[in-house]
């Protein structure tokens, strides 16, 4: 059998001084013009992928998923994937070591969690835009980097995660197959 590469997360090519495990970026940027293929592989983060508009397919534990406007996949550490996107895809890309945001609190721990076992998510457009909103705050503190910006992120990945798990009534949600 082969062995399923791990991936860990990179500096950022924009310049910035490295944020020891957590990297956010425009997919405009990502794809910048091309499609973007990943072959099988998993991570040692979470992995957020929220699509504004686009197409593509995105393999979770082998079970495949479409990627279409507003759309948001979230992945655990370990899990395993394989991502197609079209160009013309936009939305944004996040990535965090748990060791970056480990919430102190027991419900905000909870959320991870709960929205991490989520692994897809249709979202209807106004809950889209409110959430794309939330990670374009994130990124604009990322490339900003003010004082207090790191305290910032983490207190809109709480915001952000409220958000997701609000969706969870959506009947095109779609939990991974866990056992809690």
């Amino acid at each position: 059998m082969k062995k399923i590469p791990v991936r860990h997360i990179a500096a950022s090519a924009i310049g910035l001084v490295p944020l020891e495990g957590f990297k956010i970026r425009d997919l405009h940027q990502v794809l910048a013009g091309n499609d973007l293929v990943h072959d099988l592989h998993r991570h040692d983060f979470y992995f957020v992928l929220a699509i504004r508009d686009g197409a593509g397919t995105h393999h979770i534990d082998f079970v495949p998923y479409p990627v279409t406007d507003h759309s948001i996949f979230v992945l655990r550490p370990g899990q395993v994937h394989q991502l197609e996107l079209m160009r013309g895809t936009t939305g944004y890309l996040l990535e965090f070591s748990p060791a970056f945001y480990a919430p102190d609190e027991t419900l905000s721990t909870q959320r991870l969690i709960r929205a991490s076992h989520k692994n897809f998510c249709q979202v209807e457009s106004s809950r889209s835009e409110k959430l794309l909103a939330i990670l374009e705050n994130i990124c604009q503190e990322f490339s900003a980097r003010q004082q207090g910006y790191v305290e910032m992120i983490k207190a809109n990945l709480d915001i952000f995660f409220i958000e997701f798990i609000r969706q969870g009534q959506n009947t095109n949600s779609k939990p991974a197959n866990i056992l809690l």
